[in-house]
């Protein structure tokens, strides 16, 4: 089987010749491959280890077009090192302020900004634009060797917690205004509905709805109420496009199987095992289902910080023989940090030894 045809297969959860992996890079490992390598695009290294190529958006990812109200003004400016974004309207502003991708300031953080939040989503469009041409490029670059997917999100309350409001400020403002922030829950909500029909309209087949879920900063009664009824809202609009529905899930959530089981998602992305996350991938097959895609993360104590010379011993110890005959991605995330060659190598190496499924 081909790349394109393995994961493709593995999606549809139909079986396949030998197990599946791929890898997730950027510039922080591409600049420290051996000289006669640098220049490599992240495709061009995806090729060279042999991987299967599974891209999150991969140059397709202008639709759905968002779009701030009309009497909205939105101002950025710097400030010593800092990003300071405002949201400027005939009623108020909202402020917030980054350091890099980070938050440090949230702009929700009364319920005057509650209310004023609230009336600015109410107009908030979501517009369809033609990505076609762009996942026919980045096809035709990737070949038989992978697929592309379209990765979007956050939905409704990762937006909140992670960007908007932030972990403090949710819980206070939940806990003492459960009124006036469910009806802005409801509104972005809302709102977002129609983003996800038009994901689900794009010319991708699997969608993967990017949550950061993790038990560190929402509650398995938090997930039943907002969360989950989103993210189900989600699945069941791709679902009704016959396409997969994914979630990206890089954190803590074992407490929340029982929930995320009720979304009726297809798999998780970066589902992440101890001791860096607390899900083993078995469990999460155990509760949710022997069918679940599962892109399941190598453990970064493994891959990044163990002796490069362990990886295959681990290997050999991840994969049972129910993980063998899953429906498993592998993949040894390593963007946001520099992972030299020979720990990508060995995996590779593991994979050309031992992956054929009899």
């Amino acid at each position: 089987m081909t790349g394109r045809e393995r994961l493709t297969a593995i999606l549809n959860k139909q079986p396949v010749d030998r197990l599946a992996w791929t890898t997730l890079v950027d510039g922080n490992s591409l600049g420290i491959l051996p000289d006669e390598m640098q220049g490599m695009s992240d495709i061009d290294f995806y090729k060279y280890l042999g991987c299967d190529i599974f891209l999150l958006n991969g140059g397709v990812g202008a639709s759905p077009g968002f779009e701030w109200p009309e009497d909205v003004t939105v101002h950025s400016r710097q400030d010593n090192g800092k990003t300071i974004h405002e949201l400027q309207t005939p009623e108020g502003t909202l402020t917030s302020i980054y350091r890099g991708s980070h938050p440090i300031k949230y702009s929700i953080t009364s319920l005057e900004d509650v209310a004023l939040y609230r009336e600015i989503w109410e107009n908030v469009q979501f517009t369809p634009q033609d990505d076609s041409q762009g996942y026919e490029r980045i096809n035709a670059i990737i070949g038989e060797d992978g697929i592309t997917t379209r990765f979007w999100g956050p939905s409704t309350i990762p937006r909140l917690l992670e960007f908007d409001a932030g972990m403090i400020n949710f819980y206070y403002l939940l806990n003492d205004y459960p009124q006036e922030m469910e009806a802005l829950i409801n509104t972005i909500h809302e709102r977002e509905l129609k983003a996800f029909e038009i994901l689900a309209q794009g010319p991708c087949d699997f969608i993967i709805l990017c949550e950061n879920t993790s038990t560190f900063y929402i509650g398995p009664e938090v997930y039943r109420k907002y969360n989950g009824p989103h993210v189900r809202d989600f699945v069941d609009i791709v679902h009704t496009a016959g396409k997969i529905a994914i979630i990206h899930m890089c954190g803590h959530v074992r407490n929340l199987l029982d929930q995320i089981k009720d979304t009726g998602l297809d798999g998780i992305h970066a589902l992440t095992p101890p001791p860096t996350g607390d899900t083993p991938w078995e469990l999460a097959m155990d509760v949710i289902g022997e069918d679940l895609i599962i892109i399941g993360v190598l453990d970064p104590t493994i891959f990044i910080l163990g002796p490069v010379e362990e990886i295959a011993s681990s290997l050999d110890a991840l994969y049972t023989p129910r993980l063998r005959h899953s429906n498993v991605i592998l993949c040894p995330f390593s963007d946001g940090i520099p992972v030299p060659l020979e720990r990508f190598q060995a995996v590779a190496d593991w994979m050309n030894q031992n992956g054929a499924i009899t």
